[in-house]
């Protein structure tokens, strides 16, 4: 009796903490990801946790107020097939035996012998196997194509569904019941974020949303998932370079290797997401997502929708045409991402997008504008020697007619390049209106006005380069 009770009290002080974690969160960083699970545990207790096959011990991370480990222990890679497959295989040996014995029941069905009977007893024979014959044609037929979709969803599952892992184990002694908290790095997420830019030309509106694709191949299903995603990268650089004088003719000093913080490797049902600023980054915030293995998830993280003006940049120092243009107004810091541009409800195309700031006017452009035509004409160019002075001239001439087509008026803005010059011997005097136009330090020529619905306009423009 008493070796009973000592063999129950033993089992009480070894419960497994509850398998079913109470809290999964991932914590999706610019170049990293982490999975951190919240488990209850009795007062003395171990629980195990299939691990990426990557994982080492020294990266996961254990949190708990009111417990002490005792122990930690992380297996060798192991590799575990999916039920799905082991009963797909034990399917398709059942479906070739069936398949094998309907087979050979018709082949006996076609070798009866019919000697010695009479032509009423043999006609109901035939009439009997031919019955039966054509019921088990049919059971054979359908036979096959389950066996073969039945083979094509285990090769299917065998390129994905393997699973390989590393078993982690720990053991725990808590002064109470509590919570024990475990992080650690998750290598089987595909991320990408990608942003879509649609503009509504009648209502006169444009609409950004902020997306993010997520697809995990860890082989397991993760339920009721928080996921947030940051804004910065896990293991940043943390602190400024050192300060070092600097000595005129002196060659640079070059810093440290202490000095410098290495990031870490870059690895590689729409809803929307709460936002989440902090002191110095922010994060979008997703809760209860399902994650399935090897099944890309989108998820909508930010939805804004602005009133916008539309403008059109024609590019008269290349293609001579209008492109369709506007600007977003960031409200935060946007990443560099692909960007899917769409016009009235069409995918128009593909852009890379830089950095963006807080407070910046981003330019979104939507392909050719083909109700503005242009025209570019060169009226002049020639050179010509000066007797006297020995300079030579080099002029150009072009004349731009600009037409609107369509039935509303349309703002336009014409870029031209004008030469700079970095010789004092060398100059350039502008053979256009400069009133009209506008012309920056870098020799951008811009002229800005609407035409109204059908009108049209022309503009001259040239230079004299004087050498």
């Amino acid at each position: 009796m008493q070796k009973i009770i000592l063999f129950f009290t033993l089992l009480a002080t070894t419960l497994f903490a509850y398998s079913t974690p109470l809290h999964v969160e991932l914590n999706i960083y610019k170049n990293a990801s982490f999975i951190t699970k919240v488990f209850d545990i009795e007062k003395k207790g171990s629980l195990s946790l299939s691990l990426p096959e990557q994982t080492r011990l020294q990266d996961i991370k254990i949190k708990s107020a009111r417990c002490d480990k005792k122990s930690a222990r992380l297996s060798s890679v192991k590799i575990v097939t999916n039920q799905e497959i082991m009963n797909l295989k034990d399917n398709i040996l059942r479906l070739n035996v069936l398949l094998q014995n309907a087979n050979e029941k018709n082949n006996i069905l076609t070798t009866v012998s019919l000697k010695d009977k009479s032509t009423g007893e043999m006609k109901q024979i035939l009439d009997f196997f031919d019955k039966r014959f054509l019921e088990n044609s049919k059971k054979i037929s359908n036979l096959k194509e389950e066996l073969s979709k039945a083979n094509k969803r285990l090769k299917k599952l065998q390129n994905t569904q393997i699973k390989k892992f590393k078993e982690f184990t720990l053991s725990l002694t808590c002064k109470d019941k509590g919570q024990v908290k475990i992080t650690y790095p998750e290598y089987n997420f595909e991320v990408n974020n990608f942003y879509e830019f649609s503009a509504n030309t009648q209502a006169k509106q444009l609409t950004f949303v902020k997306k993010i694709k997520i697809k995990q191949k860890s082989g397991f299903d993760f339920k009721n998932l928080d996921i947030y995603a940051h804004s910065n990268d896990y293991n940043q650089k943390v602190a400024p370079y050192p300060f070092y004088p600097k000595y005129l003719m002196q060659k640079k000093k070059r810093l440290p290797k202490n000095a410098m913080f290495a990031s870490a490797k870059v690895m590689s049902s729409d809803r929307g997401a709460s936002f989440k600023r902090g002191f110095s980054t922010s994060s979008f915030v997703l809760k209860n997502v399902s994650l399935k293995s090897n099944n890309p998830k989108i998820f909508t993280l930010e939805r804004q929708t602005v009133n916008i003006k539309f403008s059109n940049y024609i590019d008269g120092y290349a293609s001579n045409r209008a492109y369709l243009k506007t600007k977003f107004k960031s409200d935060k810091v946007y990443q560099r991402a692909l960007s899917h541009i769409y016009l009235d409800g069409n995918e128009v195309g593909k852009i890379l997008t830089p950095y963006i700031k807080k407070g910046d006017f981003y330019p979104i452009y939507f392909g050719e504008n083909q109700n503005i035509k242009v025209k570019k004409t060169l009226l002049k160019r020639f050179n010509e020697s000066e007797f006297f002075t020995k300079n030579k001239k080099n002029i150009q001439i072009w004349l731009y007619n600009i037409k609107n087509m369509s039935n509303i008026s349309q703002k336009i803005n014409l870029i031209e390049r004008l030469p700079i010059s970095q010789d004092e011997s060398i100059e350039v005097e502008p053979l256009f209106d400069t009133k009209n136009a506008k012309t920056t330090k870098k020799g951008k020529v811009t002229w800005s006005f609407t035409l109204k619905a059908n009108a049209e306009k022309t503009i001259k423009y040239g230079y004299t380069i004087t050498k």
